[in-house]
């Protein structure tokens, strides 16, 4: 062993027996830290201040507050399993039955589990603070609560489970929570329960928190998190909110909800909230942070009852409509005038998918469906460009006379189109006719649940691109292109025409980039109709 190795060997002994001493006296030693369950080491960190309780015996917990070391004790929450026929989920008496888990059984996630829609992270949702006569805001959503009720009941012929959580907070009163749970629902009831209270010590209301959002379901992250936000029902007008606060916002609120790109979560008071405030922040590149609140007003009597309907699960129009409370609001189904064709489509591929047994066959038959509608109307879009394709010997012999006269040539154009019976954009009829189609089932395809997890052939997923090559290279767009050329050229639209021929190579390969992407059920469809249009064109052509 040289001497240089023998000095390593003395200073790396050294650093190791004096790394302690150096860690008392400079960096100092952390105070042992404990957090409720479902929530992490940094969200610890924003829990606010709790009064102290007689039942508070567990380990301090230091940590900064405006500057100053504050301590305060944590009790250890335990964790209740619910589970229906829909769900399975987990509360936590933190907060007195904050959801930290919710699973939905009839929904797969990322490796053929049920898909969970709570992140590990969770905390505070379904947590509540009450607003007190002098401002302050008693937040209970780390307070752990007491279970005083776990039992099988029936109300109004429904066989419920009931769970109550209990929690006595000096100086406040005690607060009760009351979930019910049932089969054949996504969503439950929360009854929450203040009494015991002094008179005039409550302000105005009481707050619900939904804080962490809903998990992202999906492989492709940023294209789950296009669709988060968060949503309010004021009055009749929906408020929602991406990446920004919208402060509080005062008024008559019927419910507040956060939404994935195929899941919701939804609070709806029985009677309307008195305000509502939304928040979204981007916490990464691919991913935000949601939270929602509902304020519900107190009606200052001796006990303080409200009761909510709270809805986790898919973003399917019919399940959202059933509440009755313009819940679908939620879902992006197009503009005004295309929004009737979405609900409309939604209608007869459910029905089609319930007679074949499959979306992928429900969508070919809808293909053909509107095919025989709009038939006649591409029936005179080929005639019209066919007429076209008669009269350019004429229009060119009208070009090379009026060729210094701009005006004149326009005019004796149209006269004779007139005199022809032809109109000059009749060609572009068939495709104006898709467009409706086209916008309204793109905004289906990608704000319901309908088509997620859908199998057709060797499809795994209809409502994401369809990725059958090697490579994961999409298919169908591929042959929407090459039939939307082959199309082009037996109607003989290029026939004599530079450019058209140019623009028959280029619509394509334009339309190929914005499909690409695109869910494979829309370009299954688009497939399908290019299909049935050139098997139309040959049956004309031979029946002529």
């Amino acid at each position: 062993m040289d001497r240089n190795t023998v000095i390593a060997f003395i200073l790396i002994g050294l650093v190791l027996l004096l790394w302690p001493v150096y860690q008392r006296r400079v960096i100092g030693v952390p105070e042992p830290a404990v957090a409720p369950a479902g929530i992490s080491a940094t969200d610890s960190s924003s829990m606010q201040p709790e009064l102290s309780t007689a039942t508070e015996t567990q380990e301090i917990v230091r940590k900064p507050l405006h500057g100053v070391l504050a301590e305060k004790k944590v009790e250890i929450p335990d964790t209740i399993m619910v589970e229906t026929d829909k769900y399975v989920g987990r509360l936590s008496t933190a907060g007195g039955g904050t959801v930290i888990s919710w699973k939905l059984k009839e929904y797969e996630g990322q490796e053929d589990e049920w898909v969970e829609l709570i992140a590990d992270s969770a905390y505070d949702n379904l947590g509540v603070s009450v607003g007190m006569i002098d401002g302050r805001q008693v937040d209970l959503s780390d307070r752990v609560f007491k279970l005083a009720m776990d039992m099988q009941s029936e109300e109004n012929g429904r066989n419920l489970r009931v769970i109550r959580f209990s929690r006595t907070v000096p100086g406040l009163g005690t607060m009760e929570k009351e979930y019910h749970f049932e089969d054949g629902r996504y969503d439950f009831d929360l009854i929450i329960r203040l009494f015991d209270h002094q008179p005039g010590e409550l302000g105005k209301g009481m707050d619900l928190h939904w804080g962490s959002g809903l998990a992202p379901t999906e492989s492709q992250i940023k294209d789950d998190a296009m669709y988060y936000q968060a949503f309010a029902m004021q009055g009749d007008e929906l408020v929602k909110t991406k990446d920004k606060s919208t402060g509080r916002l005062e008024g008559e609120t019927h419910w507040s909800a956060v939404r994935i790109k195929y899941f919701l979560m939804a609070m709806i008071p029985d009677s309307p909230g008195r305000s509502a405030e939304l928040e979204g922040e981007k916490t990464r590149d691919d991913w935000k942070s949601i939270s929602v609140t509902l304020g519900l007003p107190f009606s200052h009597r001796d006990t303080e009852e409200r009761r909510i309907s709270v809805f986790i699960g898919p973003m399917d129009l019919e399940v959202l409509k059933g509440y009755g409370v313009k819940l679908e609001e939620t879902m992006n189904l197009g503009w005004i005038l295309i929004k009737p064709f979405s609900i409309a489509f939604y209608y007869v591929l459910q029905f089609l998918r319930r007679i074949l047994g499959n979306y992928g066959l429900a969508i070919i038959i809808f293909s053909i469906m509107i095919k025989v509608i709009v038939y006649p109307l591409t029936r005179k879009s080929f005639e019209s460009m066919r007429k076209m394709q008669e009269l350019q010997p004429k229009l060119e012999t009208l070009k090379e006379k009026y060729k210094k006269d701009p005006q004149r040539l326009n005019q004796e154009t149209m006269k004779l189109y007139k005199e022809q019976g032809v109109n000059p954009m009749g060609g572009c009829l068939p495709f104006l006719i898709q467009m409706p189609v086209f916008f309204a089932l793109f905004n289906l395809f990608r704000t319901t649940i309908m088509l997620r997890k859908a199998e057709f052939l060797m499809i795994s997923d209809l409502s994401a691109p369809d990725g059958i090559l090697p490579g994961g290279i999409n298919l169908l767009p591929i042959l929407a292109g090459i039939t939307m050329i082959f199309q082009q050229r037996l109607t003989g639209s290029t026939q004599n025409n530079p450019q058209a021929k140019i623009m028959s190579y280029f619509m394509p390969v334009f339309l190929l980039f914005i499909f690409y992407r695109m869910s494979a059920g829309l370009n299954l469809y688009y497939f399908m109709f290019n299909i049935l249009t050139i098997a139309q064109e040959l049956l004309v052509k031979k029946h002529k």
